[in-house]
């Protein structure tokens, strides 16, 4: 077995914390069937960044060929543009894709559930999910 340059695996950042109350949910829950799991809307909200610098990019190249531009990379101050979303979603349904203008504090988000959570669910499921 030869090593070989490769990138890091990407995972989410997790504390002990996390961690735990992850495995304390999955416990709670592993008695749920396929027909519980068609009960429940699941939300996430997520930040898309352009210009994305994840500093993996490699180039075989000379001593001398540092300024050719087939060997470089551009770049843009703090990561460039970037634009946060939420979204839901539910056993057969997409949810709404909201676009975040501001942080995503606990008011807004509260906001944001009964704004858009509760008109999904009194749509598409009127009989209460499922």
């Amino acid at each position: 077995m030869a090593f070989r340059s490769r990138r890091t695996t990407i995972i989410p950042l997790l504390t002990a914390r996390h961690k735990a109350l992850c495995i304390a949910w999955a416990r709670q829950h592993s008695h749920w069937t396929v027909d519980d799991c068609k009960h429940v809307a699941w939300s996430d909200e997520c930040r898309f960044q352009l210009y994305r610098e994840d500093g993996h990019v490699r180039v075989w190249r000379k001593p001398h060929e540092s300024m050719d531009p087939t060997c470089q990379q551009g770049t843009v101050q703090s990561g460039g543009a970037s634009v946060m979303v939420w979204g839901l979603c539910s056993w057969g349904e997409m949810g709404p894709l909201i676009r975040l203008e501001t942080a995503l504090t606990g008011d807004r988000y509260v906001t944001i559930l009964y704004d858009h959570l509760y008109l999904f669910v009194s749509i598409v499921h009127s009989d209460g999910f499922g």
